[in-house]
Formats: structure tokens, C-alpha cells, sequence
């Protein structure tokens, strides 16, 4: 058991080092360890908590968009502040990350499963209210283009087409 364990954190740390080849093998693995296990306690796929920190920014824990989201989980300074996170702390993001992406997929939990994380990763994006004003993943080309490429990599780093 601790073997195998030991094997998901390497290979987990492998392709964040594909996704951001500037992390050491330490760092790396430091956050290959905090996803799988921030993954575990709120119950998610580390899978997908890879998938949406490699759209959101690469996994570059420094990354600042032009409207002012910062580091890995991309959070703008208001959803940091309410999740009580540092976005500049990739380890703090990836718990920032997984405690938001749980509470947005329970918002949906009565929808089917593909519209529960399509919802929810549309509201990650682009806001919740913008999801409940439109029923679902608003028509945005960003959130939409987001939604995909977010289903896509996950589907892909699970072994799926």
C-alpha cells in the first residue's frame, strides 16, 4: 500500500513538472502530495483538481491574469479572501481550490453528473450567479471553451480519450 502510494505521488509530481517544467523534483513533489491529498478530504478526483490548476494557470503558482486572478487556482482577491487563502501559496490555492471546487459541485448535486461538473466548472470560471442566471454554463466562448478544456484534460490524465 505505502508503495503504491508512493508511486501515484511520483507520477503525480512528473506531470506537474510536464505542465510547469520550471518545478524541482521537491516542489514538485510537495504539491503532487498536497493535491492528492486535498483531493481526499473533500472528496474529488486529484485527477480533476490536476486538470483545473493546468487550465487555470499551468501550475504556476506566481501566474496573474490581466483581470487580476492570481496563482494557481487563478482566484480573484475576493474568493481568496472568502475561502480564507493566500492565492501566492501554491499549497494554501490547492487547498483553496479543493474546498471551492467541493462546495460549488454540492451547489449542483441534484443536476445529472455531466451537467453537475459542467455547471460547476462554469461557475468556477465565470461565477455562480452567472450559471443560475442562465440555467447552466452561460454562452461565454471563455467559460465555454473553459468547461471543455478543463473535461478534456481530466478525461485525458484519467486514461480516457
Amino acid at each position: 500500500m505505502i508503495l503504491a502510494a508512493a508511486a501515484m505521488i511520483v507520477a503525480y509530481a512528473h506531470a506537474l513538472m510536464a505542465f510547469n517544467p520550471a518545478f524541482d523534483t521537491r516542489t514538485a513533489t510537495l504539491l503532487a502530495q498536497t493535491t492528492i491529498r486535498e483531493a481526499d478530504e473533500q472528496g474529488l478526483d486529484a485527477r480533476l483538481l490536476v486538470a483545473l490548476i493546468a487550465v487555470e494557470s499551468s501550475w504556476h503558482p506566481q501566474a496573474v491574469s490581466a483581470a487580476g486572478a492570481r496563482g494557481l487556482g487563478q482566484f480573484m482577491p475576493a474568493t481568496a479572501a472568502g475561502l480564507g487563502v493566500d492565492p501566492d501559496d501554491p499549497v494554501a490555492c490547492i487547498h483553496g481550490v479543493a474546498v471551492h471546487l467541493r462546495g460549488l459541485l454540492d451547489r449542483y448535486a441534484a443536476l445529472d453528473t455531466t451537467s453537475r461538473y459542467a455547471d460547476a466548472l462554469a461557475a468556477y470560471n465565470a461565477g455562480a450567479g452567472a450559471v443560475e442566471r442562465y440555467g447552466g454554463v452561460p454562452p461565454y466562448p471563455e467559460t465555454q471553451a473553459y468547461v471543455r478544456a478543463v473535461i478534456s484534460l481530466w478525461r485525458r490524465l484519467s486514461g480516457g480519450a
